[in-house]
């Protein structure tokens, strides 16, 4: 009698304990949801932390040179950029708009599983993991744009700060644990042979967390959506109401001048820190992961911010630390060599004290604008646009390093080029944050 006793304390002990992590629908639908938007945020994070992380390094120890580094920052980006219209197109044939979402989550992971695959390839290796690494990002685009739909289908305007926040903040956790663990291991191992089987390792689990994140979004309110089919008419009448909205169109040209300034230096971050300063796996995994700690750790601050301020100055600040990032990145490569990615450490603190603010704001600043007709295929347009910024301008940086004479030098005068672009972003989102001022604004709390 005593043991049962004790083992119904233990069960009733774990039933409280479930409910509290993940609430049950009959008692706190609102809760649930938030949960499991924390959740699936949090698995996301995973499975594109451990796919995408190390992946230029990984291709690095398999014999790639700076253009296929390049490739593969920035074919990525075109074949997203190639999808993502006509699955915008098919996914609005959906009745629930959670169903695109679930089905970007299960390509997206087994393609990342196949990449594993990459170094029993022989000499087409490198291409190999560039194409399956290209091919995932065509499911992966399309689920950025479908989830952003789904959310701000189930998510009212009053909640969307506080619950994007929770994801946001889970989705820096998780950046913290899985790329710490990560580069560790990679940067202990004793030689190639076994960083290649445990590049192979972060592929295959990515593949396994997809299947989680998919049976977690699941169990999430499927909502019918508020479109009832895009075809090429949809398409036409959505660009002309774009270009009749002045307040959509602003925020697309302007968000559009600061990104391509801000991926322009992506893959030029890698090369300076491996190239320039001898970086090493653990060394990487140092300067991500004390990155997201401060933004996790920074993240309730910018949120409340928001709710008293707004999220147009939220951006702005944002933007600022963005802009000065490859400024100080350049600046420490010049340091002596052991002191170097130090510095870089150092110095990125400063963007990633501010990264928050950007991240949780520019979404929000996104969907204030964003006409409700045809919101899917709107969200599909601005990210086309994005996406093609950030094809073109990965490979374009690589490309005008290269030309310039692929030396450190050459780097310096890139990377100013990157923060000049996003100055120019910057400025702008002053000036609409200026003529907005008195406008009633989405992310505060009247």
């Amino acid at each position: 009698m005593q043991l049962r006793n004790k083992r119904e304390l233990v069960l009733q002990f774990m039933r409280e304990l479930r409910l509290r992590i993940y609430p049950a629908p009959e008692l706190d639908t609102g809760a649930r949801l938030a949960t499991q938007i924390r959740v699936e945020g949090l698995l996301s994070a995973i499975v594109l932390n451990l796919a995408t992380a190390f992946t230029a390094m990984f291709a690095t120890r398999l014999g790639a040179n700076s253009d296929q580094i390049g490739l593969l920052s920035s074919l990525p980006q075109w074949v997203g950029l190639a999808v993502l219209l006509p699955g915008t197109l098919l996914a609005g044939h959906f009745r629930f708009s959670r169903r695109p979402v679930e089905l970007s989550i299960l390509a997206s992971g087994l393609l990342y599983g196949l990449a594993a695959l990459a170094p029993y390839m022989g000499g087409f290796n490198i291409w190999y993991l560039i194409i399956m690494v290209s091919l995932a990002n065509a499911p992966l685009s399309l689920y950025n744009t479908t989830w952003q739909n789904y959310f701000s289908d189930v998510v009212q305007p009053q909640q969307r700060n506080s619950l994007y926040t929770m994801r946001t903040s889970m989705t820096f956790a998780a950046g913290i644990l899985v790329v710490q663990v990560t580069g560790l291991l990679l940067g202990q191992a004793a030689n190639d042979k076994i960083r290649i089987l445990l590049y192979q390792a972060c592929y295959l689990l990515a593949f396994g967390f997809s299947i989680l994140q998919w049976l977690t979004l699941r169990q999430s309110p499927a909502v019918e959506s508020e479109d009832s089919g895009y075809g090429l008419r949809e398409l036409i009448l959505a660009i002309k109401a774009i270009i009749d909205n002045r307040p959509f169109l602003s925020f697309i040209g302007i968000s559009f001048v600061f990104h391509i300034g801000w991926y322009m230096a992506w893959p030029l971050f890698f090369l300076l820190q491996v190239d320039y300063m001898q970086a090493n796996e653990s060394w990487l995994s140092y300067v991500i992961v004390s990155a997201s700690v401060l933004q996790w750790l920074t993240v309730g601050f910018w949120s409340r911010f928001i709710d008293k301020h707004g999220i147009r100055l939220a951006v702005v600040i944002g933007a600022i630390g963005l802009t000065v990032n490859p400024l100080f990145a350049v600046m420490s490569s010049y340091f002596p060599i052991g002191w170097r990615m130090p510095a870089m450490l150092v110095f990125n603190l400063i963007n990633a004290a501010t990264f928050s603010s950007f991240q949780l704001s520019i979404l929000q600043c996104l969907f204030e604008v964003v006409p409700n007709r045809f919101k899917q295929l709107n969200l599909s347009l601005y990210t086309t646009l994005l996406l093609f910024a950030n094809a073109f301008m990965q490979f374009f940086g690589v490309r005008f390093y290269v030309m310039l004479g692929d030396t450190h030098t050459a780097m310096t005068i890139a990377l100013a080029v990157s923060a000049a672009i996003r100055l120019l972003g910057t400025i702008l989102f002053v000036w609409r944050w200026y003529r907005l001022r008195y406008e009633p604004d989405a992310g505060k709390r009247y």
